[in-house]
């Protein structure tokens, strides 16, 4: 074997190692990025499926409270409305002439008891409430 041919031989030799290595490398280089596209597409999906887990919760808490502010402020005008309706009826009758006593029946006898305004409307002030509840959910 001359010298020219045994520098041909490592030549190509050389040359299919190199071809090979190239390949190799872009072998490694496709694996390497297709990983990386399918870690990027796993990790799109999970922010994906978790911002839309956060955006539900959000919305379901910022209904809750507006449900929340809309029975707070129908009480809120409720009790107005109540005390509004208190004061209405007083406002009509001359302050000599309102004056309401109910009797308490006890093993001792009967004692009478005569009630103030204040007394009136706090003892009033539920059974009002309930009925402008019970007109309202009509």
């Amino acid at each position: 074997m001359s010298l020219e041919s045994i520098l041909e031989k490592i030549g190509r030799e050389a040359q299919a190692e190199r071809e090979r290595f190239i390949r190799e490398s872009r072998d490694r280089a496709e694996k390497l990025r297709s990983e990386a596209e399918q870690e990027a597409e796993e990790q799109v999906g999970q922010l994906l499926r978790e911002s839309a887990r956060e955006a539900e919760l959000e919305s379901h808490r910022l209904v809750t409270q507006a449900r929340l502010q809309k029975k707070l402020r129908l009480l809120t005008l409720k009790k107005e409305l109540v005390e509004e309706v208190l004061n209405q009826a007083f406002a009509r009758q001359a302050s000599n002439v309102l004056s309401l006593k109910r009797q308490i029946v006890l093993k001792e006898g009967v004692r009478e008891e005569t009630l103030d305004r204040e007394t009136i409307k706090k003892e009033l002030r539920p059974q009002l409430e309930g009925f402008i509840a019970d007109l309202l959910k009509i």
